[in-house]
């Protein structure tokens, strides 16, 4: 259970990056992408940095992390307000089943609440059918959307075709 957990947001210390460098590189790994693509530099820089990407969330059993959630901030043009975006939302296999990815979600959507976003948006893939099971659990709507990317070659050979005269 949940009991025994803490939340609370990852501080700008050693420890703290490191075990949400591990973690960000373990989801990774489960996802099939390169599992060093986090560092602790890069980790300090974008969340606590001149121009922070995004915030974070650990979860942890005692003083030891377990998981994490991170999100960011977004314009929702289709409500016309602001609104919160779940970047990753991540339990270490051995403590997941037992409510700790929930209240990891739950205390995204209070931070939500508290900077009066109109809505929270994450994505997540197809074939994850047990977290879009946990999702329809707590009535998100599971939009026929797409999340569209670009990076590397594509995103640099676009903006090369901007003209800025």
């Amino acid at each position: 259970m949940t009991d025994n957990f803490v939340i609370r947001p990852m501080a700008d210390s050693q420890a703290d990056i490191d075990a949400y460098v591990t973690m960000a590189n373990e989801l990774n790994l489960l996802h099939d992408k390169p599992g060093d693509l986090y560092c602790a530099d890069k980790v300090r820089d974008w969340v606590f940095g001149p121009r922070p990407a995004f915030s974070c969330l650990l979860a942890c059993c005692g003083d030891r992390p377990v998981g994490y959630a991170t999100f960011s901030d977004f314009f929702n043009s289709d409500a016309a307000g602001r609104g919160l975006w779940l970047g990753d939302l991540y339990v270490r296999p051995a403590h997941q089943g037992g409510g700790l990815g929930r209240q990891l979600l739950a205390a995204v959507a209070a931070e939500a609440v508290a900077r009066e976003a109109v809505s929270l948006w994450w994505g997540v893939l197809a074939e994850n059918t047990g977290a879009r099971a946990f999702y329809a659990a707590l009535e998100a709507i599971d939009e026929d959307a797409r999340i569209l990317e670009l990076e590397g070659t594509p995103l640099a050979r676009l903006a090369r075709e901007f003209r800025a005269d």
